[in-house]
Parts: structure tokens; C-alpha cells; sequence
């Protein structure tokens, strides 16, 4: 924990992974500190970096536990793009576990799929 001007304690929590991963080192420590009341705020970029799916749900259940999440970029995006980045991201999120993010064969998925996807 850190204080900033001696008001205010915070941790700077971080992950590497996507926010379809529920498993994420950092995501499991903030549901363990929210659960035992020892914080009182989430500060997020996006909402996407907290969880793909379901924030609002997300953010409804820690607030029973006293937490506010602030999100500080709000984009409101159409229907249609929200879809698209969704699908986007299971793609590329299944796509990794088959054929291994690195590899050629999943490169080739994704942009496949974004093509197709994207096309009006």
C-alpha cells in the first residue's frame, strides 16, 4: 500500500491476461480484499480491463461490499461496435487456446475473423 499526500492509502494492481480470464492473479486479489472489506475503491481505465463480460453485474456485487468502481474512460459505443469487439474477443481468446498466441494459424484465425466480422 502506498499514501499519496498522507490522506489516502492505494494499490496499484496489475494483470497480464485478458479480461475473459477469470484466473488472473491481480483480478483474484481484488475479489479477496473486496469479500474482507479492506477496500473501498476500484480505479479502472475501461471497463473491459476489470472483466469482458458482465461488469455491470461485477460492479453491482462488489458495491455489496462497499466498493465503488470508478471507471475513468467511458466509451459509448453503438450496438454494432460493441458486438463486433466482443466476438472479436472470444475469437481471438479461443483461437489462442487452440493453436497458441504466437503461432501463425491463430494470427491467420483472428484477421479472418475481423475481416469477416467487419464487412458491412
Amino acid at each position: 500500500m502506498r499514501r499519496q499526500n498522507n490522506i489516502q492509502e492505494y494499490e496499484v494492481v496489475t494483470d497480464i491476461g485478458s479480461g475473459l480470464n477469470e484466473d488472473r492473479k491481480g483480478f483474484r486479489k481484488i475479489l479477496r480484499l473486496a469479500t474482507e472489506k479492506r477496500i473501498s475503491k476500484i480505479v479502472v481505465a475501461y471497463p473491459d480491463r476489470l472483466t469482458r463480460f458482465g461488469f455491470k453485474t461485477l460492479e453491482e456485487l462488489l458495491r455489496s461490499f462497499g466498493v465503488e468502481v470508478v471507471v475513468l474512460n467511458k466509451e459509448d459505443k453503438d450496438p454494432r461496435e460493441e458486438l463486433v469487439e466482443d466476438l472479436i474477443t472470444v475469437i481471438s481468446h479461443f483461437a489462442g487456446k487452440l493453436y497458441g498466441m504466437r503461432s501463425h494459424k491463430y494470427k491467420e484465425v483472428v484477421e479472418g475473423a475481423k475481416r469477416l466480422i467487419e464487412d458491412p
